[in-house]
């Protein structure tokens, strides 16, 4: 029997060099992801035991490495990253969520954020 639960890592924030922009890579901004982590938590809801689960404090490393080892022009190529490195650090993921916000983008606007959400399943 499965027991597919999501984990959530809501409001990561990591100051990055990405954009499209020079002035973006060259002074940097702040960066808000949220993750969505499919799987199945059977084990560690019986055990209550961390070795049974995905450790989020793991997934927060692995995630700022990735988002931070090189410059991104588009939110896309950066969030695509990340997700693959979730799915290839923890194989108890079966499927993981990025949205990645710049919430002080460099458009004469006022709003909130732009940002991206994308979706990744595990290769059967």
């Amino acid at each position: 029997m499965s027991e597919t639960g999501t984990i959530l890592i809501e409001g990561l924030e990591i100051y990055g060099y990405h954009g499209f922009f020079s002035e973006e890579e060259r002074l940097g901004q702040r960066f808000t992801l949220d993750l969505a982590l499919s799987t199945d938590i059977r084990a560690s809801a019986i055990s209550d035991a961390l070795a049974d689960t995905v450790d989020y404090g793991r997934v927060v490393a692995v995630v700022t490495q990735a988002f931070s080892r090189k410059r991104y022009k588009l939110l896309e190529a950066a969030a695509r990253t990340v997700a693959h490195a979730v799915l290839s650090e923890f194989p108890a993921v079966a499927r993981v969520r990025v949205t990645l916000r710049k919430p002080s983008p460099p458009i004469p606007a006022t709003l909130a954020a732009v940002g991206i959400s994308l979706d990744f399943r595990r290769e059967d």
